[in-house]
């Protein structure tokens, strides 16, 4: 009887989300998808360092209710009381003395991302952002692009998209998400408006963006159908009708694919530069770092795109032959078994 008992109690799992500016938003909504998907079966608590309103607003609509804190020994009184079997750490690059600080209070420990030394502490460190050279690889980075959990609404734009047939004039989306520093965003426009072909092209400014709007409105105004789309979720707004998507190379990609659409990809940063994913294996055109771009090289990867129908199919074609679509139920899987201590990181 008391074998029955502990075989059919839930596991507890937490999350712990904080917001890193090179990641943006990206990881609360993966926390959200996978704590949603969890929370059927096991009994999940989600931890939010001192979150901003957009991150918090990701797990209200998820219809998930967030426990906040704002110190460390907070987050610790915290998992006291929960006694997670499994936490899932999203958001930062961790130190050591922090995940020292939290590993007590779990029997496993997973982490997404984590560029910091603490992930070397970890039992599993799940890598999306897949670096090309790593100095040291540790044995316990799993990386892949099943790592990337898609949302409903990226499932039903893919659903709704019946043919990638260019629009007249076709359009372009511009979507440099997760703070866009160096403003390419301006310079992507600015190379786009010397394209003398007919085009739309259309501007998606998130909550992130933190550089002069009228700059770029006055570049619209000289462009025929050229706008600027400010919204919390533009991107998502945008792609049910886009042709082609310009963006950076962290997590808007993945967003990309698992739509389907030809895309074309500069890097904000050094990270995203190394990253592995958005190449032309994957079925993506990558200019390398955005602030070195150059006005010949953009131009001629939107005119191969627009010019050759067979090169965009291709893109599209990798691109669906990632199956992320699927990526949701094998990260679930992949955590239940780590929730259950089925796993075994060798062997995986």
């Amino acid at each position: 009887m008391q074998k029955e008992l502990s075989k059919n109690q839930k596991k507890k799992i937490a999350f712990i989300v904080e917001y890193n500016a090179m990641k943006g938003y990206y990881p609360f909504e993966r926390a959200s998808i996978l704590a949603k998907q969890l929370s059927d079966e096991e009994e999940v608590a989600i931890f939010l360092k001192s979150p901003k309103d957009e991150a918090l607003e990701i797990f209200t609509d998820a219809q998930l209710s967030p426990i906040i804190y704002d110190h460390l020994s907070e987050l610790v009184k915290h998992l006291k009381e929960f006694e997670p079997d499994l936490i899932i750490q999203e958001g930062k690059d961790t130190y050591t003395d922090y995940v020292e600080t939290i590993r007590p209070f779990c029997k496993t420990l997973v982490h997404f991302d984590d560029f910091g030394e603490g992930a070397e502490l970890a039992d599993c460190n799940i890598m999306s952002i897949i670096e090309e050279v790593r100095e040291t690889t540790s044995q316990n980075i799993l990386a892949g692009s099943f790592s990337f959990a898609v949302s409903d609404t990226l499932k039903d734009i893919a659903e709704s998209r019946v043919s990638n047939e260019l629009s007249n004039p076709p359009h372009i989306v511009v979507a440099y998400e997760d703070g866009d520093p160096n403003n390419l965003t301006y310079r992507t426009l600015r190379h786009l408006t010397h394209l003398q072909i007919p085009l739309k092209v259309t501007i998606a400014l998130d909550r992130e963006y933190s550089h002069s709007i009228s700059d770029l409105q006055l570049m619209a105004l000289s462009s025929r159908n050229t706008k600027i789309f400010k919204d919390g979720k533009p991107l998502e707004k945008l792609l049910p009708e886009a042709d082609i998507v310009i963006c950076n190379a962290n997590y808007t990609p993945y967003k990309v694919a698992a739509v389907g659409i030809p895309c074309i990809v500069s890097a904000q940063n050094e990270r995203e530069l190394n990253n592995t994913f958005p190449r032309e294996n994957n079925g993506f055109i990558n200019l390398g770092l955005g602030r070195k771009m150059k006005q010949s090289n953009i131009q001629n990867a939107v005119m191969e795109l627009l010019l050759h129908e067979a090169r965009r199919e291709r893109a599209v074609r990798k691109q669906i032959q990632l199956e992320i679509q699927d990526n949701n139920e094998v990260l679930k899987s992949l955590l239940l078994d780590f929730a259950y201590e089925r796993h075994n990181i060798v062997s995986l």
